[in-house]
């Protein structure tokens, strides 16, 4: 369970290091001040790792906890974890691109999105928020996709 919650902390970092150079605003404007690290004297590319780490880390526990209880009385359940943490991790990475695609073509198509005021780069704020959202979202579905098709093998 806690190399699950390692992996989504590793992804997190990873993750938000690529949204980062997307668009730093999404961090400077919103991340680092939800995480209480707007006065840090860490270099910004090390508060975005920090901010990933705790996240990634956030979000896999309770995806690792569902994923456990997925794989109550199974005889072959560290298998099953890590089938499911694959599926989790490629749904996130997934939806986190598809993201980033439908953001950038909302963008394009003129889609006027709120941002808050201190965004200079709108642009990219926006691509970064979209490519975090997709994320999740990949996570959550791709849990719940293996939990469907592994309750009908059953």
């Amino acid at each position: 369970m806690l190399a699950l919650v390692f992996l989504a902390a590793l992804y997190g970092a990873l993750h938000d290091q690529l949204s980062y150079g997307l668009g730093p605003d999404y961090f400077d404007c919103l991340k680092f001040s939800q995480f209480g690290l707007l006065d840090s004297d860490l270099a910004a590319r090390w508060r975005v790792a920090r901010v990933g780490l705790q996240a990634g880390a956030a979000a896999g526990l309770p995806l690792g906890l569902a994923l456990l209880w997925l794989a109550r009385g199974r005889p072959v359940g560290d298998r099953y974890l890590w089938r499911g943490s694959a599926a989790v991790l490629l749904g996130a990475l997934g939806c986190a691109v598809l993201g980033l695609g439908l953001g950038w073509l909302a963008l394009e198509l003129g889609s006027v999105l709120r941002v808050p005021d201190c965004v200079q780069d709108r642009r990219g704020f926006l691509l970064a928020a979209w490519m975090h959202d997709g994320s999740y979202l990949g996570a959550l579905l791709a849990l719940l996709v293996f939990a469907w098709r592994n309750r009908l093998r059953r």
